[in-house]
């Protein structure tokens, strides 16, 4: 099971309820913490438990701090998690992988740097997720899917066999997506939505079966 070898910082973004997430999962999993970076308290805090944190996030841009550590983007927000996933490579820093124990991988799955796999979660036979994904809790990926750059995947929504998601694409919370389709790039599938044809890029859909948004 792929996770950091290296020391994690933890970046948080927004309100860090999805970064108590994450920390949880690192301590389950038994990877070194040093710390965190936020901007909601200030250096020398206690975040989540015994976590500190080491300053605001534009630590991001330290090319010191970076050194010698892995960064985990502690955000569930596609957007912020893509700027931080930019910022730490524009500076050669390294991202970092956490998956919960009880998270389920397959041993054919490749799990790129910086995703995180939540409790209960689900990757099967040869999916590959790609840097900076989001698998939430109790999501299925089912075999053959791949999942590009920065993808987010909500808590208990299924991906059937062989299905592509373009990068910083969103499938909301309990959806569902047929075998074989294609979700492009920053595409948004609704809560609840079940996805039974390709979504072009950028394209919102919803319903059973899902549907275009009409704004």
């Amino acid at each position: 099971m792929p996770t950091s070898p290296e020391p994690l910082i933890i970046a948080v973004g927004g309100s860090g309820r999805h970064a108590r997430v994450v920390l949880e999962a690192a301590d389950l999993a038994g990877l070194a913490v040093r710390g965190v970076l936020t901007d909601a308290l200030p250096a020398g805090e206690a975040f989540f438990g015994s976590h500190r944190v080491l300053g605001g996030l534009d630590r991001l841009h330290d090319r010191s701090l970076l050194q010698g550590c892995q960064v985990h983007l502690g955000a569930g927000d596609p957007d912020v998690r893509r700027a931080m996933a930019e910022t730490v490579l524009a500076r050669d820093g390294q991202l970092g992988t956490i998956i919960h124990p009880a998270g389920i991988i397959s041993p054919s799955a490749v799990i790129g740097a910086g995703t995180f796999v939540a409790a209960g979660a689900i990757v099967g036979v040869g999916a590959v997720l790609a840097e900076a994904c989001l698998v939430n809790t109790g999501a299925s990926i089912d075999h053959d899917c791949r999942l590009d750059f920065g993808v987010c995947v909500g808590p208990g929504a299924r991906l059937a066999g062989a299905v592509r998601c373009g990068a910083d694409a969103y499938i909301g919370l309990n959806a569902g997506i047929r075998q074989d389709l294609r979700i492009g790039r920053g595409a948004i599938v609704g809560a609840g939505a079940v996805v039974t044809r390709d979504v072009p890029a950028g394209q919102t859909v919803i319903g059973c079966p899902a549907r275009p948004l009409v704004r």
